[in-house]
C-alpha cells in the first residue's frame, strides 16, 4: 500500500522555518538554530505565501521557509545572498 503524501504535507505545514544542512555543510543544532556564528541574532522573515527554500551562497546551507511570516536564523556569511531574495527581509532576532 502506498502513501498519498497527506501526512507529509500536514507535517510540513506546521514546521517552523529553519536551516537544514546541504551536502558537505555544517550541521544544525537540535533546536533548529544553526551551530556556530549564526547564533548571533541574524534572522530573515518570509513575506511570501507558500514555501521557499534558499541556498546560502556563503555556507551552502539550505534555508526552508514554510508560510508567510516564517523566520530562520541565518549564518552571517549567507546574509548577502538571502538579502537579494525579494520575498525575504532581514529582521531582529526574537529573544
Amino acid at each position: 500500500m502506498s502513501c498519498c503524501g497527506t501526512k507529509r504535507s500536514e507535517l510540513t505545514a506546521v514546521m517552523p522555518a529553519r536551516p537544514v544542512p546541504g551536502p558537505g555543510t555544517p550541521g544544525v543544532a537540535a533546536a533548529g538554530a544553526p551551530a556556530g556564528p549564526a547564533a548571533r541574532g541574524l534572522e530573515f522573515e518570509y513575506v511570501g505565501g507558500s514555501v521557499l527554500t534558499v541556498v546560502g551562497q556563503g555556507t551552502g546551507l539550505l534555508y526552508r521557509f514554510v508560510g508567510h511570516g516564517a523566520r530562520a536564523s541565518v549564518d552571517p556569511r549567507d546574509r548577502r545572498s538571502l538579502a537579494a531574495v525579494p520575498q525575504l527581509r532581514a529582521v531582529a532576532a526574537r529573544r
